[in-house]
């Protein structure tokens, strides 16, 4: 793969995304299905498969993306954008189904209707290499969508910050 090429495409795609304004994950996902033509369900679970964070599986009806549940929101949403951007660049496992793996975090799916599973949890091949591009470029534009919501910093006095701190330690005295 020629990683230059593959972040080029990987930026376009990225950018290219709608995104909602504040961004809100489940909305987002919403979208995304509607725009593969599929629905994305996100379900949280406990990942005590092998360090794993994510996971995706696809079956007839639905892309599923797991998430670990014990992880702070914004990791969580990388992890869900991961997860996502496989979708977005239709990559495909290279091993076999995991059975264990499925009935592990997704007990109430057969195993015979999951035809894709991906769940790897290193990034040293090209398929992850651009999920964690995508994931990371998007999280960017979220921020800087934040970043124009952020109230503009004052620059307060000198006596302004010593009142500030006066303030606040005088307040354990009461």
């Amino acid at each position: 793969m020629n990683r230059e090429q593959s972040r080029k495409e990987c930026t376009a795609l990225a950018e290219g995304l709608w995104l909602p304004d504040p961004f809100e994950l489940a909305e987002f996902c919403s979208w995304f299905g509607r725009q593969q033509g599929r629905d994305v369900v996100l379900l949280s679970h406990a990942m005590a498969v092998g360090g794993l964070c994510g996971t995706w599986m696809r079956t007839a009806q639905a892309d599923y993306v797991f998430y670990e549940a014990s992880t702070s929101k914004l990791h969580q949403t990388h992890i869900v954008l991961h997860e996502l951007a496989h979708i977005l660049r239709r990559h495909v496992p290279g091993s076999e189904l995991s059975k264990d793996l499925v009935r592990t975090i997704a007990p109430g799916i057969r195993a015979s209707d999951v035809f894709r599973v991906l769940g790897r949890d290193s990034y040293n091949d090209d398929d992850e290499f651009e999920a964690e591009l995508i994931a990371t470029l998007i999280l960017r534009r979220i921020g800087r969508q934040k970043t124009r919501e952020a109230p503009k910093a004052t620059n307060p006095t000198a006596e302004e910050i010593i009142a500030r701190i006066t303030n606040s330690l005088s307040r354990g005295d009461q």
